[in-house]
């Protein structure tokens, strides 16, 4: 079930939304949630403030929105990767990776941290549609990975997930992010290779 703001961003592409996104996302990225101001947004973008306006009552509905529909691009490539038939449970899962770690751009560690501090009940938010859709994916492929034969017919999809979940929690803590010398990119690529791959090295 999606929610309001998932049908509009799913039956109403805009192209000036779009720019309004990249145009926000970069700033916030760059400044920081809390420091940016919408009439920044606007004068970037070379549109009058009532443009802005119109399209995001505030910048805390225009990060709603962004942060969803950045959600729903990832959440739809990573459907795509999981749906291909030529695509075996290692393909798939070094594709997913590579998709999660194409869309984590410079200053994420710094953004998150802010998002996090400055508006909690969209960090929330955001946590709960993770649930919802990515894991979701997971479970799925993990699922048909043990039908197939391709994961070991013991793993429990729960505990994976939930592992994979408290894993990602913790490293989106901000005490961590401020103080760890990794990126999120980085970070994400090295838990699904222990999660999936395991430490120990293995005969082929």
């Amino acid at each position: 079930m999606q929610t309001v703001v998932e049908q509009q961003i799913v039956t109403e592409p805009d192209e000036v939304k779009l720019r309004i996104f990249d145009k926000a996302f970069e700033l916030f990225l760059r400044y920081g949630f809390a420091k940016t101001r919408m009439e920044e947004i606007a004068r970037t973008l070379r549109i009058s403030r009532k443009t802005l306006y119109k399209y995001f009552a505030n910048k805390h509905d225009l990060l709603m929105e962004l942060m969803t529909h950045k959600h729903l691009r990832i959440h739809g490539k990573i459907e795509k990767i999981h749906a291909d038939p030529d695509k075996s449970i290692k393909e798939k899962l070094q594709a997913m990776q590579e998709c999660l770690s194409g869309e984590i751009p410079q200053g994420m560690n710094e953004f998150l941290r802010d998002i996090r501090n400055q508006v909690p009940d969209l960090w929330k938010i955001f946590a709960e549609q993770k649930e919802k859709n990515i894991n979701r994916t997971m479970r799925k492929m993990i699922e048909t990975g043990i039908k197939n034969g391709d994961i070991r017919p013991d793993v429990n999809p729960d505990i994976v997930l939930l592992i994979h979940a408290a894993s990602t929690e913790a490293m989106f803590d901000p005490g961590f992010l401020a103080h760890t010398p990794y990126t999120i990119r980085d970070l994400v690529r090295e838990l699904d290779n222990i999660i999936f791959y395991g430490i120990v090295k293995r005969e082929n």
